[in-house]
């Protein structure tokens, strides 16, 4: 690869870096409570408290967070991780588009380029977080290439890895391969002849199926009996299962430009049969998804996967198309209209190249355009600030463990860097009625029956509670020592 094209993958890969890291330019905590939640199952991983349940559905990924803890504070590393695996996600996009174009370099970059503009705010997550969706990112782009080069080429390790990596992800977000079940359920269908020739892949799917039902078995603990009603019934997602239901606007999702460009792509591969036929599996990839998107908004249910993860399971299926446009429109401008001006060679080439700038600068400006505006209803989680972590740094110093009174939104980093528990967090954990009962009540007694209730030994405040109790700690937080 040319030393220019490299300096360009630099350049796109540390703009990636950036804008992904932008929210946490003045904030160095995880800004979403799911990512405390997994710091905090990856915490109790080590301690032997781990949950099971719900939770449990993404134990790789929580086993991931507690490997990297080894090495480095979790707490402090993870404003990092969001724009570092992004990074990884988009160099690995540029791959594999790069290889599915037959090697076309700048496709790739564009696609890397559209990646980076993928919006995020709390309530369909995204790239500024990470998660086990986020995560997931790179490895359901490896499993529909790999299952599709292959189904292509005729290639059998290519499929058989492409069902270890589904295997895989069953254990770390099992929706992110269910919800490419109907796509890729599809594309077998127009391949069929060749998985005929092959039935042992019917056997290989039929172990994926058995290993996940398994691992629900376990995790759940039910009997055998009640097993198969409730996995059916688990893979309904009703109205109610997010913690936030919104009828999300397309464009929280993605830029205009990338929706006008992955159009023009779309058409692009659609009007030729050989391309129609190569590139199948990403045309489904949206069209089967934003169904299933309209489907709940019609019904207020979504099956195999939950609606708010089917809008980014849309949104990151288009950077390819969109790449495929940007790219045929700066051909057919330099076919059609610079290639007829015929003037000197070098001046052809000139003239494309500042075509080429202004075109490429202007569809990345545009595609930047609205990337942090984020509604207030579904702004960033700032649960903390410095006070407040020091105040539980100052609790982490406490040998004995111990159930800390604090705000519900607050309490939810309490665990993770303290290793106290809170009596509620503001999701997942607790009572969270009675945590904000316990900062809302105007008298003591009412706050001590509430301590007697939930064990509490340690109450950690905003603003000073003259209710008799020690206080340990004073510098813009209170700590009271209650028991």
């Amino acid at each position: 690869m040319k030393k220019v094209r490299i300096l360009l993958l630099f350049i796109v890969s540390i703009g990636t870096f950036l804008v992904v890291y932008s929210p946490h330019f003045n904030y160095p905590f995880p800004s979403h409570i799911d990512e405390w939640h997994h710091i905090s199952e990856s915490i109790r991983l080590q301690t032997g408290e781990y949950h099971r349940g719900v939770s449990a559905y993404r134990i790789g990924f929580q086993i991931f967070l507690f490997l990297l803890s080894k090495f480095s504070n979790l707490v402090l590393i993870y404003q990092f991780l969001p724009a570092s695996w992004s990074v990884l996600s988009g160099l690995l996009l540029f791959y594999l588009v790069y290889k599915k174009t037959d090697k076309q370099f700048f496709t790739g970059l564009f696609a890397m380029l559209f990646f980076a503009s993928l919006k995020s705010n709390v309530n369909i997550t995204g790239l500024w977080f990470f998660t086990p969706l986020t995560f997931s990112i790179p490895f359901i782009y490896l499993y529909v290439f790999l299952y599709t080069e292959g189904a292509e080429k005729q290639k059998k390790s290519y499929i058989v890895a492409s069902i270890a990596i589904m295997l895989l992800l069953l254990f770390t977000h099992a929706i992110s391969v269910l919800f490419a079940v109907l796509f890729l359920g599809i594309y077998t269908f127009m391949n069929i002849e060749y998985f005929k020739k092959e039935r042992v892949f019917l056997l290989y799917f039929l172990i994926v199926a058995v290993a996940g039902t398994l691992f629900y078995k376990v995790m759940t603990q039910l009997s055998w009996t009640s097993l198969i009603s409730n996995l059916i019934n688990s893979l309904q997602f009703k109205y109610g299962w997010g913690v936030l239901e919104l009828k999300n606007s397309f464009y929280e999702l993605y830029s205009f430009a990338g929706y006008v460009f992955a159009g023009i792509g779309l058409l692009f591969v659609i009007k030729d049969k050989g391309r129609i036929k190569k590139y199948s599996a990403y045309v489904l990839w949206p069209i089967t998804v934003i169904a299933m998107i309209f489907f709940y908004r019609k019904t207020n249910v979504s099956y195999l996967s939950p609606y708010q993860r089917n809008l980014y399971y849309y949104a990151i299926s288009l950077p390819f198309l969109s790449a495929m446009g940007l790219t045929y429109t700066l051909s057919i401008i330099k076919e059609k209209i610079l290639d007829k001006i015929k003037p000197a060679r070098i001046k052809t080439a000139i003239l494309y190249s500042v075509v080429f700038s202004v075109l490429v600068s202007s569809v990345a400006l545009a595609a930047f355009k609205s990337y942090w505006y984020i509604p207030k209803n579904i702004d960033l989680y700032r649960v903390i600030n410095n006070d407040d972590y020091q105040a539980i740094l100052f609790l982490s110093t406490i040998p004995e463990k111990a159930v800390v009174m604090a705000v519900p939104s607050m309490s939810v980093a309490i665990y993770p860097i303290s290793q106290h528990n809170p009596v509620a967090t503001f999701f997942f954990y607790g009572n969270r009625k009675d945590a904000e009962l316990f900062f809302r009540a105007d008298n003591c007694d009412v706050r001590e029956k509430l301590i007697d209730k939930h064990n509490v030994k340690y109450v950690l405040s905003s603003f000073p509670m003259e209710c008799g109790w020690k206080l340990i700690y004073d510098m813009k937080r209170y700590i009271y020592e209650v028991k």
